[in-house]
């Protein structure tokens, strides 16, 4: 609000709000969602999961199983799978669905060494795990939304005025105010390349 130059008080909360103010609360949270949609692999979207394969079940949801509901999609660099230790730990081998159909008709018992994601978000095995194996993958988390009094972007902490300004640009761009719009740029742009 302040750097809009829209004049008094608040806003106190980002529920509720009418007029200006949502205008306001309502062009930081796109601004925000923009942001990180705007490339699509920023390093601070970017995590690690670890999670243990069942004795004889292949296949696994992202969503049910896993419980991996923020993510977007697998880093297929930097998939790995253990049995004892990271000291025989190796790389698994992504195929694409249609790929993984195509060439694997049996399901062995045994280690797994390839891996894929089924378009119902379901990851699979070539063999059945015959051993309770760990498995450590990448992946980049969908995008986050602000919209609670409480929510903190993800993004480290000296970059939140990005999210500001952009928000400032879109208010200003919405209103037809070019100077402010301009100003803000100024202050974005540098901010964004960082």
């Amino acid at each position: 609000r302040q750097e809009c130059g829209v004049a008094g008080d608040g806003p106190t909360s980002v529920t509720n709000q009418v007029g200006v103010l949502k205008k306001i609360v309502d062009r930081t949270s796109r601004a925000w969602i923009d942001i990180q949609t705007a490339r699509p692999y920023w390093k601070f979207m970017r995590n690690q999961f670890q999670w243990q394969t069942d004795i004889g079940v292949r296949e696994y949801s992202v969503v049910n199983d896993l419980a991996l509901l923020t993510c977007d999609k697998f880093d297929r660099k930097n998939t790995f799978l253990y049995l004892t230790s990271t000291d025989d730990e190796k790389e698994l081998t992504w195929y694409s669905y249609d790929h993984f159909r195509n060439r694997i008709r049996t399901y062995p018992s045994g280690r797994p060494t390839i891996i894929t994601e089924s378009p119902g978000r379901k990851l699979a095995f070539n063999t059945t795990p015959d051993a309770v194996y760990t498995l450590t993958m990448d992946y980049w988390m969908t995008p986050e939304k602000l919209q609670n009094n409480t929510d903190v972007p993800s993004i480290p902490e000296h970059f939140h005025d990005v999210i500001v300004w952009k928000a400032v640009m879109m208010f200003a761009g919405h209103e037809g105010a070019t100077d402010l719009y301009a100003y803000a740029k100024s202050q974005y742009s540098p901010l964004y390349t960082q």
